[in-house]
């Protein structure tokens, strides 16, 4: 799942990349703060963290540092971030999928909550159902009803086993009581491509990278997940409001260091991060695509990712999916 930004908010990243230079000379001396990041450079997540980390540099006065390590579905980078120095100077941007999802799906994953202190939820972001545009469906309703009268069930796109998109499909197929087929895609750009030739009947993702193919008429949109409409889509209802209760989860990226870190430092970082998360000339194109900012204190998101973990094994235990 990414995070697919604007351009206003793609400058600001770029600006980001000589924030050292523009800093104070005394920020300049200051201990530089790694910014682990499980995703390749380029990428909506990469982009996404690199605006945090110049958002974060201007408040505490570090350089900040963006290391990317993508790779095995985030969980490279995030058994980097367990073994390094708990002491303030290495930061992960974890998400719903290294903790809530990775854990159920691998059996020799190498790294585990406690081995990191929460410190900030930093933004839930949001999903969709599609549908083909030659699909004779309009809503939730004719897609349930279309799944049922299949004689194979019906396939839908995904971003990857396993992750928020195949999952929240999963969940789908549990509360509307259908049989749906999930259709691993390498690329967004080839599953809209199947979308758009009717090759593909249906299809959960993220909402940015299609709101221009839904304006336009080539896909379908049919509902959003949460619990309000998205701002850039009005005429679209939630999963709940189109009769489907909304079994999945929002995809959530958030603030982590290593177990152990000082308390005044946690204190610190936190309160840095928040005040970045509350700019919202910064975070302007998110929030209108359907991205919520959901900042809270470490204890509300260490909860929050107990919960959430307890919630996708259950959905991943029901269906009986492993990856390895």
């Amino acid at each position: 799942m990414s995070i697919v930004m604007g351009r206003r908010a793609l400058g600001a990243a770029m600006g980001g990349l000589a924030f050292a230079a523009m800093q104070p000379a005394s920020a300049q001396t200051a201990r530089p703060i790694r910014l682990i990041v499980p995703y390749s450079a380029g990428s909506g997540p990469d982009i996404f963290a690199r605006i945090l980390a110049h958002g974060l540099q201007e408040r505490l006065g570090n350089p900040l540092v963006v290391e990317n390590r993508g790779g095995a579905s985030t969980m490279i980078g995030t058994e980097h971030a367990a073994t390094s120095p708990n002491d303030g100077s290495t930061l992960l941007m974890g998400t719903s999928t290294t903790f809530s999802a990775n854990p159920h799906l691998y059996s020799r994953i190498r790294y585990k909550a406690s081995d990191f202190q929460p410190i900030t939820m930093l933004v839930r972001t949001r999903l969709a159902l599609y549908a083909s545009p030659k699909a004779n469906v309009s809503d939730m309703a004719g897609v349930i009803a279309m799944a049922k009268a299949a004689p194979d069930p019906l396939h839908f796109g995904i971003t990857g086993r396993g992750n928020s998109t195949h999952l929240t499909g999963e969940a789908l197929k549990i509360a509307a009581g259908i049989e749906l087929q999930d259709v691993p895609y390498s690329s967004v750009a080839s599953m809209q491509q199947g979308l758009m030739s009717n090759d593909l009947p249906l299809a959960i993702d993220g909402i940015p990278a299609y709101l221009q193919l839904v304006n336009d008429g080539r896909v379908k949109i049919i509902a959003v997940t949460g619990d309000k409409r998205v701002e850039a889509l009005p005429d679209t209802p939630t999963f709940a409001e189109a009769g489907v209760r909304d079994t999945g989860h929002q995809h959530w990226y958030g603030l982590l260091a290593p177990a152990g870190i000082p308390k005044p430092e946690l204190a610190r970082i936190h309160k840095a991060s928040v005040e970045t998360m509350q700019d919202k000339a910064l975070w302007a194109n998110l929030t209108y695509e359907g991205a919520t900012v959901a900042t809270d204190t470490p204890e509300e998101f260490a909860a929050a990712m107990s919960d959430e973990y307890k919630a996708w094994g259950e959905i991943i235990r029901r269906i009986g999916l492993k990856i390895e």
